[in-house]
């Protein structure tokens, strides 16, 4: 007989966390892998693999339970697919999401930045470098794979342009350098200012306990993430994903709370992502402090 989805789940958690949700993680952890089938037809993969890599990027909430309900099934399911290496999987997300990265760029940059970012993007989310996992792993279901990506080609394509120009790369610099690669960065950063320290303050306050501590540990107190990972009984490559997904959290959420606030146009939209994207690290340090 085929093993519980949540044994399965449960043994990919941290000790302290895998008697969390009782029973109903399993009818939770069922009804996720049918949403994900659905919404990502075709797309056929092992579920109990699929759930074990859920809970390596799970957050839970402030009862200690397992946020499950709320995630992007099917984009979590795409997203699996590929870091796995599935044929299927990788078709699917060139049909749904590709065009996303393309269009993100092309709107905001030109062409011959637009493909150098293009496929810079591809390479970092899709081949494991010598210390680093594929970007696309990072993913974790808790908003839209699409503005995700979008995001995504952004970072990277404004990387590209600070490459290019040799500027260096500083914490406090980094609103300087989205000011000079596009003017109306500059413009939505005085207008949105205050509203992004709303946004980002009401993003910060639903963050759990635990996710406050690991965020102490890593940009207040200066923890490496094996230092971290020491303090857990965990890999650092598992700290690394925690870590990430509580920035991705915070981007969306601070993203979704702005864009919730105000009529804008797609390529406003897109630099609404640089400036959060920008700014959320400093943010992140001094909402620590």
């Amino acid at each position: 007989m085929d093993e519980p989805l949540a044994i399965v789940f449960a043994s990919r958690l941290p000790v302290d966390l895998r008697d969390c949700g009782g029973a109903n993680v399993e009818d939770e952890l069922v009804a996720l892998v049918a949403r994900a089938r659905a919404e990502a037809e075709g797309v056929d993969l092992d579920p109990r693999e699929f759930v074990a890599y859920v809970a390596d990027r799970v957050t839970f909430d402030k009862l200690g339970c397992p946020v499950l309900r709320s995630l992007r099934a099917g984009d979590l399911w795409i997203a699996f697919g590929c870091v796995a290496g599935a044929t299927s999987a990788i078709d699917a997300f060139e049909a749904r999401y590709a065009p996303e990265i393309t269009g993100a760029l092309r709107r905001s940059f030109d062409l011959g930045l637009a493909q150098d970012a293009e496929l810079r993007v591809r390479e970092r989310l899709f081949l494991v470098g010598e210390h680093e996992s594929q970007r696309l792993a990072s993913y974790s279901g808790r908003g839209d794979l699409r503005t995700w990506l979008r995001a995504t080609a952004v970072r990277m394509a404004i990387d590209v342009m600070r490459a290019r120009r040799e500027v260096p790369v500083a914490p406090d610099s980094l609103g300087e350098i989205g000011d000079l690669a596009d003017p109306m960065l500059a413009s939505l950063k005085q207008r949105y200012r205050d509203e992004f320290r709303i946004a980002f303050g009401e993003a910060a306050s639903a963050l759990t306990d635990r996710e406050r501590t690991l965020l102490r540990y890593r940009f207040l107190d200066d923890l490496s993430i094996d230092e971290i990972g020491a303090l857990y009984r965990v890999h650092r490559a598992t700290v690394a994903r925690w870590i990430a997904t509580i920035r991705e959290g915070l981007f969306e959420a601070t993203r979704a709370r702005l864009m919730s606030a105000f009529k804008i146009s797609d390529t406003e939209a897109d630099s609404v992502l640089r400036l959060i994207d920008s700014q959320l690290d400093i943010s992140i340090e001094t909402i620590m402090r």
